[in-house]
């Protein structure tokens, strides 16, 4: 339908010229409209003319008896420089605001993904935002500390913020992909604050059905920015180009919130084992099971998205004082094309494994057979 600026005004704006707030009252935005709100909005910050600097007893109101209805969600950094609401000039009610260290999903992502559903869905926001920033701490310290390790085996880490840094390395990895193994670190650095962006947002691709239907459904949008610290300007960097590709993603939820991804309560068998990897210590997995963890294991490998790492040290060490009790055994081809476990994207103790040119038993067949 469209919109006079007249209209617009008087639905947005008090007779007064104030500010009015969105509630559950008001219809869901489409999201060329909500994008535009940010984008006026980060402009008024940049010129200091900022309009949702008030809100009355009214307004406060409203949002409690009327409920929430945000035209867009954002996943921020949580840099105090950084200040979501400030840089788009929203007024309370108008986005829906996460905010971690590095605008990541790589750790809490069952809380990220889950939280974005519930904005989508029941709050009917139409618009997510991955907003990164210039100089971001956690993706410079990732991207040093990937180039200060690349050469050597990471075992195990030794707080969470170790670990934050460690599994942003795939963001490190490809930024200095993209910019030449001869670039310096503040290059590859500030190159990685854009590719994180984008590996936020095929994050949500690949593990979310509903956000992924929606997009599909043209019901959703999801585009990246970057919020550059020293102008104040928001730079808009559209769709992922990955999208059309991650939109075929069969996965239906984060690794996180599976068993195979290190859940331990809840629902399903302990899949993974006590130790971090199956042992003779853990109990038989039923067929029905261990197949489930190999389709799984191999939508994951065919869509990129691995979760089986380098075993630790006390995983090696499990392995051999509690023997093997793997789910799965598995006769296949000795073609180097298809690396078994790779395949399947298992942990050491996972699968028992035959290999023989055409993954037969024409010859040698008693080995096979008494192996199995």
């Amino acid at each position: 339908r469209f919109e006079t600026a007249a209209s617009r005004a008087e639905r947005m704006f008090t007779p007064g010229g104030r500010r009015k707030v969105r509630t559950a009252a008001d219809p869901p935005m489409p999201p060329d409209e909500a994008l535009k709100m940010l984008k006026e909005g980060n402009r008024r910050f940049v010129k200091g003319e900022p309009q949702a600097t008030r809100t009355n007893e009214g307004m406060r109101n409203a949002l409690v008896d009327m409920g929430q209805a945000p035209h867009t969600a954002v996943i921020g950094c949580a840099d105090s420089r950084a200040p979501l609401e400030t840089i788009f000039d929203a007024m309370p009610g108008d986005i829906f605001v996460l905010r971690n260290a590095g605008n990541t999903c790589t750790h809490a992502e069952g809380s990220m993904v889950g939280s974005l559903e519930f904005s989508t869905g029941k709050l009917g926001a139409q618009l997510i935002l991955v907003l990164g920033h210039t100089k971001c701490g956690a993706i410079y310290g990732a991207t040093n500390a990937y180039l200060e390790a690349k050469n050597s085996e990471v075992s195990s880490v030794n707080s969470a913020l170790e670990g934050l840094l460690l599994d942003l390395a795939p963001v490190a990895e490809k930024a200095l992909a993209d910019m030449g193994s001869n670039s310096d670190a503040e290059t590859v650095a500030a190159h990685a604050v854009r590719v994180n962006v984008f590996h936020t947002i095929d994050f949500l691709l690949k593990y979310s059905a509903p956000i992924r239907e929606k997009v599909k459904n043209g019901q959703l949008e999801i585009q990246g920015g970057i919020y550059h610290l020293d102008s104040g300007n928001v730079e808009f960097m559209g769709r992922s180009p990955s999208q059309p590709e991650l939109l075929s993603s069969k996965v239906s939820i984060p690794p996180s919130m599976t068993r195979e991804g290190g859940r331990t309560s809840g629902y399903g068998p302990a899949m993974r084992g006590t130790h971090g990897v199956r042992t003779g210590a853990d109990s038989a997995i039923a067929a029905e099971d261990a197949l489930k963890m190999l389709k799984d294991g191999n939508e994951r490998f065919a869509v990129g998205a691995p979760l089986a790492k380098h075993a630790t040290s006390k995983m090696r060490e499990a392995l051999v004082s509690h023997g093997q009790a793997p789910h799965t055994a598995v006769f296949g081809c000795a073609d180097s094309r298809v690396p078994v476990d790779t395949v399947f994207d298992a942990m050491p103790g996972d699968l028992f494994v035959l290999r023989n040119a055409g993954n037969t038993c024409t010859h040698a067949e008693g080995s096979m057979v008494g192996s199995l």
